[in-house]
């Protein structure tokens, strides 16, 4: 009892020491300006791209949105059609939970940089405890490996490069405690014990999942296939296996359906399969959107313009773990045949799953920097694989298991001598100080985007300040600029208003095109909807109004940020 309380309690302090580690680079990166609930200049602004201005706008019609189901449906968004906040990407969950506390929340209050600062911290101690299982985990040497395992996880490029461009898929913690719940299990079963807690935390974190992205459902659900594998192969209890995986399912199925993730009645296979792919020199190649130095030696490589989202860029001290590793290993197998046999028995489920997580990533169009070879595949296969559009997250989870595979190769080296542990922490310390170094210049250009003065928009404009007094609506009258969208649907989120304006990735929303048609229509037959204020991208459109309108004092009209607005006298 006393030795399980010492695990216990070894456990929680690497979790923490980890956590405290990745917030550590989290305030590195980031600063503290993220952190004030009430700044959403930097959201304004974008990060690399506009998808943070989705997102964000997501969660604030959200949040003014009426409680439906299922509980991620946005009837202030897309109105009258309504849309579900999967397709915005607004972390459904995180979102749900901010609108129970609506009442008390300020009237701006972003979550965003919170939430990331925990996708940090949740890294970290995710690394830690990965790091330091096993019997490292008895000694007090754990504690000193923890701090520098969770570290080199925090410092992993694909969550830096996720992080503010893509809030929810920074949330890579998920499969990182699914892989290490996994190994745990396994290790549990090799030594005829059946521990409880899959059958609660795989379900769990497939029902978290598909509520945070789906596309972190895969890899969840990959580490609960191959824990019902084990319990199959190692238990011999096969039927007990299918139960754990169905179970895992069915909970994330429930997730999904209490989102809208999952039964929304939008067809969400897209295209793109085989063009958003993972390049296969992706863990070498330092290239991603924003034009950052990934690398401080390592140079640019060629791949596809549409690859951008296939980044999988390693690190300098994690390919130099990973490459040392590999050659111990090789000397290893010439030297005791018998012990690398006995590695493959344990580890062959999960290589295989990477394998074939890798083959997904790069898809059936291959390629390696500029080279090609596109391989056939059935329309039906494709149009299901279209699902994951962007395969090349799918590395995400393969990236960590090299890195894995180098710390415990590390470990084995260095032998259980307290000598050897000690040299194990140093070398792994060494990797982290590697991996910061070659990722210092980015490091410094991310942290000076928080830097930069608040961009004027049509959210923060002068005359858009109170355009939410005595209306209800704020409808586009025609189709919007596409680079408009977000910061309207932003601008009607702030101001309290419900809007027609779709920024959903995935769906059709035939109700608020034809919201959008019947207002210009109104409009050009010299009429309005005084609840409403109306906006277009269309200056054509604009002048028309001022024609129809002249001489109608009730009637008020402005341009800014490139968007053309009527606004009516409320109750005129």
């Amino acid at each position: 009892m006393k030795k399980r309380q010492n695990i216990t309690f070894h456990r929680l302090l690497c979790a923490l020491l980890g956590a405290a580690a990745g917030i550590a680079v989290f305030l590195v990166l980031y600063g503290t300006s993220t952190l004030n609930v009430a700044n959403d200049g930097w959201i304004l602004n974008g990060y690399d791209e506009t998808d943070i201005q989705q997102h964000y706008a997501g969660w604030l019609l959200f949040r003014n949105s009426h409680w439906t189901f299922p509980l991620g449906m946005c009837d202030t968004l897309a109105a009258p059609d309504g849309t579900l906040i999967s397709y915005t990407d607004s972390l459904p969950w995180v979102s749900i939970f901010f609108k129970l506390l609506r009442g008390v929340l300020p009237s701006t209050f972003q979550w965003f940089g919170w939430y990331t600062l925990f996708c940090f911290a949740m890294q970290g101690a995710a690394g830690a405890l990965l790091c330091t299982r096993g019997k490292l985990l008895t000694s007090r040497v754990s504690l000193l490996f923890g701090a520098p395992g969770g570290l080199v996880f925090a410092c992993l490029p694909t969550l830096w490069e996720r992080a503010f461009r893509h809030v929810a898929l920074a949330s890579q913690y998920l499969f990182l405690f699914g892989l290490y719940f996994y190994l745990e299990y396994r290790t549990a079963l090799s030594r005829g014990k059946t521990p409880r807690y899959a059958w609660v935390v795989f379900p769990l974190l497939g029902f978290a999942a598909v509520g945070i992205h789906p596309y972190f459902l895969p890899p969840v659900m990959i580490c609960a296939l191959l824990a019902a594998v084990d319990l199959g192969r190692l238990a011999r209890r096969p039927a007990a296996g299918a139960g754990l995986f169905g179970v895992s399912m069915l909970a994330a199925v429930a997730g999904g359906i209490l989102t809208g993730a999952l039964g929304g009645g939008v067809e969400v296979s897209r295209y793109g399969y085989g063009q958003l792919s993972m390049n296969l020199n992706a863990v070498l190649n330092p290239i991603s959107r924003g034009g950052y130095t990934w690398s401080r030696l390592l140079p640019q490589q060629s791949q596809l313009p549409e690859q951008y989202d296939g980044f999988n860029y390693l690190g300098l001290g994690v390919l130099g773990l990973a490459a040392a590793a590999l050659f111990y290993s090789v000397w290893r197998t010439l030297r005791s045949p018998k012990e690398t046999a006995g590695w493959w028995r344990r580890n062959l489920p999960l290589v295989l799953a990477c394998a074939f997580l890798t083959l997904f990533a790069a898809s059936n169009n291959l390629t390696l920097g500029s080279w090609q070879l596109s391989i056939p595949m059935p329309k039906a296969l494709t149009e299901l694989c279209g699902i994951f559009r962007s395969s090349g997250r799918m590395f995400y989870l393969v990236g960590a298991c090299i890195l894995l595979f180098g710390i415990y190769t590390i470990r084995d080296a260095c032998g259980t001598s307290g000598r050897g542990r000690m040299l194990a922490c140093l070398l792994l310390a060494g990797v982290a100080a590697l991996q910061l170094w070659d990722l210092s210049l980015v490091a410094a250009q991310k942290r000076q985007i928080f830097e930069q003065p608040v961009a004027d928009t049509v959210v923060n404009a002068e005359e858009t300040q109170h355009i939410g007094s005595g209306h209800t609506q704020l409808l586009a009258a025609s189709p919007l600029r596409e680079d408009r969208t977000r910061r309207l649907a932003i601008l009607a989120g702030k101001q309290g208003l419900s809007t027609n304006i779709s920024i959903a990735v995935s769906g059709s929303y035939p109700q608020a095109e034809q919201s959008a048609a019947d207002a210009g229509a109104l409009l050009d037959a010299g009429q309005y909807d005084p609840s409403a204020v109306y906006v277009t991208t269309d200056e054509a459109q604009y002048n028309r109004w001022q024609q129809i309108f002249a001489g109608n004092a009730a009637v008020t009209w402005f341009v800014t940020d490139s968007c053309y607005f009527l606004v009516p006298q409320p109750g005129a």
